[in-house]
């Protein structure tokens, strides 16, 4: 009764991080992955590993039996990856070896094994769904236990303890996985009705009035442009064409505002993302050019097709690919490069412009946030909204200075072994 007692105790510290984790992400009222994110969970990773080790199953004079490898492996695979790894595995040795005994030296070397095998599996493990995630978290487990099965079978407890103990760490596993996995699903739902709601009033806005305004703008332009083929001096010339200019920028913004009152088409077809690619970069080429930026594209060698809307996904890849050239005000280098991955087409964006901080980061896509001068984020944000429309995947890694990288990821609809054309 005692061992059961103990063993359940162990389940329910390995429950500690998924308690406050949902806590975090309800306070938070939205999902993002940043490093804070990852930081606090390491933390609670570290404090489930010492609190495990503190109250074991079972111990004596030289072993102590807990579920120690698995709030490891969590830490690992939720807390950020080798560095939280190390440290854990730190602590782990040192919290051993203070309580002493022979079965020091049996930790250390459960540690040579388990913890390659927890860093070759995190990689996989990030790219992975929730299906995916719990399939692999439960082939690391089974793997755990049968080592666990081999090494104790021949002791008299086996049946009584060890193959609780070898159940508890497999229950363990999957139920926090699972937890956890809810939790990050239930926190985007909600963030993506947040901006759906978001999307929706500002499609209402933009209907209403975009038209109104969007008319007798039309005609002071034409009116400029009657002004300016008069006869007035080369100063007043120099006024109306600024106008006019500044006339077409305000049209620009009120077509990206009716882009947001448009419904979405019902109808998809298979769309090249490497044509799409190359026919963005012809457009933007002179733009480049004037403001001493190269654009570097790199495309695999055969098709790689998704399903969607040929426009909208040329105006997202357009928006992006302008904004990184629009980060870069004493030139540079925008580098595009598509690969196919095993289920997923990646197009990967990355210009040496300013960079943008974590904060900045996170509110990329949201209305009316721009970081430049004279832009409104409405550009972006329909790049989000058509990306998230497609099923696709974005997200941003930048730094201060060094530049920023777009990576979106579309599910992959169908490959040909053809040439691209260059």
């Amino acid at each position: 009764m005692e061992h059961t007692k103990n063993l359940l105790l162990q389940v329910m510290i390995i429950l500690i991080p998924v308690f406050f984790y949902s806590m975090y992400l309800t306070n938070r009222h939205q999902f993002i992955e940043t490093k804070r994110q990852k930081l606090i969970f390491s933390f609670l990773a570290t404090i489930t590993l010492v609190l495990c080790m503190s109250f074991p199953i079972y111990s004596d004079v030289n072993e102590r039996n807990d579920l120690r490898f698995v709030a490891l492996m969590i830490g690992i695979f939720y807390g950020g990856g080798y560095a939280t790894g190390i440290v854990l595995t730190i602590i782990l040795l040192l919290y051993r070896w203070y309580f002493g005994g022979a079965g020091f030296y049996s930790t250390a070397y459960e540690v040579l094994f388990f913890l390659p095998m927890f860093f070759l599996a995190y990689p996989r493990f990030i790219q992975q769904d929730r299906a995916g995630r719990m399939k692999l978290a439960w082939m690391i487990t089974s793997g755990m236990s049968l080592i666990f099965i081999l090494v104790d079978f021949q002791e008299m407890d086996f049946f009584s303890h060890t193959l609780q103990e070898i159940l508890a760490i497999c229950a363990a596993t999957i139920v926090t996985v699972f937890l956890i996995e809810t939790l990050r699903e239930n926190a985007q739902l909600h963030m993506e009705a947040q901006q759906a709601e978001k999307y929706k009033i500002l499609g209402e806005l933009a209907s209403s009035f975009a038209h109104e305004v969007r008319n007798p703008m039309q005609t002071n332009r034409g009116f400029l442009q009657l002004l300016l083929q008069s006869p007035i001096s080369e100063t007043y010339k120099r006024y109306v064409q600024i106008c006019i200019e500044e006339v077409d920028r305000t049209n620009d913004v009120i077509t990206e505002y009716l882009s947001l009152a448009k419904p979405e088409a019902d109808t998809k077809e298979s769309v090249d993302v490497c044509q799409k690619i190359q026919t963005v970069v012809k457009i933007l080429y002179s733009y480049a050019l004037e403001r001493k930026v190269s654009i570097d594209v790199r495309l695999p060698e055969q098709e790689c097709a998704i399903l969607g809307h040929p426009p909208k996904m040329k105006q997202a890849f357009l928006n992006i690919i302008k904004n990184g050239i629009e980060a870069m005000p004493q030139g540079g280098a925008v580098s595009i490069c598509v690969k196919q991955e095993s289920q997923h087409v990646m197009i990967q964006i990355q210009d040496e412009g300013v960079g943008m901080n974590e904060d900045e980061v996170k509110r990329l896509g949201q209305p009316f946030y721009s970081l430049k001068e004279k832009g409104t984020g409405i550009g972006l944000m329909v790049s989000y909204r058509i990306i998230d429309s497609l099923h696709g995947k974005i997200t941003v890694q930048s730094q201060k200075g060094k530049g920023t990288t777009f990576t979106i990821r579309f599910p992959l609809h169908n490959c040909k072994n053809i040439i691209a054309i260059n």
